[in-house]
């Protein structure tokens, strides 16, 4: 049976794409190699809470996975809305997608485009 529990990361191991977890609920106990749920590459950093799934068999965790992080105070959604998709990095840049308006958004000091190919320009 797998149970939901809440843990902070307490080691990453970036090439591998895992980290180490630390249950609070558990007396503090430390899963190293727990893999992340394959969404996309943006490693959390230590301390940041986290969503694990884990399998507990007799009261025993075993396997389990990382699904990510979740929203606290402190961290929390800067763009919101429904159909609304923001990916905000942990350097400020952010990338925003309105499907009402069909408009994609891009805020980062540097864009590098190996080809582009355009019907329309506008400056706006």
């Amino acid at each position: 049976m797998a149970s939901l529990f809440y843990g902070k990361i307490s080691t990453i191991n970036y090439g591998a794409g895992t980290a180490g977890v630390t249950l609070a609920d558990r007396e503090n106990q430390v899963l190293q190699e727990v893999p992340f749920l394959s969404i996309c590459y943006e490693m959390p950093k230590p301390g940041d809470t986290v969503a694990v799934l884990f399998e507990e068999i007799g009261g025993q965790i075993g396997k389990g996975v990382i699904l990510g992080k979740i929203f606290l105070s402190g961290n929390v959604p800067k763009e919101t809305g429904p159909g609304i998709f923001c990916k905000q990095f942990t350097d400020g840049n952010s990338v925003k997608y309105n499907p009402s308006s069909q408009e994609m958004e891009v805020n980062t000091p540097k864009l590098v485009v190996n080809e582009l190919v355009y019907k329309t320009l506008t400056q706006g």
